[in-house]
């Protein structure tokens, strides 16, 4: 009895697990940016209040809304770029370190709180 209990309480564990690490190959997308390269020696102001050299200018945009085959590279934190084109995704508690990786992306508004969702390793 106490194995078949064991046993029991193993594979509700594993099970829970391996439905943990799907939901997290999927991450909801907070805006979309358009890139922007600036001229020589324009420079940001941080939040911290320092003074830095822009390497890039992020500008919101909207994207078409549905479901499109991307390759994507983890460029910071919540912040990727969709490879061989000038948009960023900006990402919510996202932990996925992407380099040239395929994923789904899923466009579903321009506005609101979600614009969608990014699904990893497919």
């Amino acid at each position: 009895m106490k194995r078949i209990l064991l046993v029991l309480i193993g594979m509700i564990t594993l099970t829970s697990f391996t439905d943990k690490a799907v939901l997290s190959d999927e991450c909801d997308v907070a805006k979309f940016y358009k890139a922007v390269e600036p001229d020589s020696d324009v420079k940001v102001l941080t939040t911290s209040g320092d003074l830095e050299e822009a390497e890039l200018i992020l500008v919101p945009t909207k994207m078409e809304e549905g479901t499109f085959k991307v390759e994507v590279t983890r460029k910071g934190s919540n912040l990727y770029k969709v490879d061989g084109t000038d948009y960023y995704i900006e990402t919510r508690y996202c932990y996925e370190y992407a380099t040239y990786d395929e994923a789904i992306l899923k466009v579903e508004s321009n506005y609101g709180y979600n614009k969608g969702t990014i699904i990893f390793n497919l």
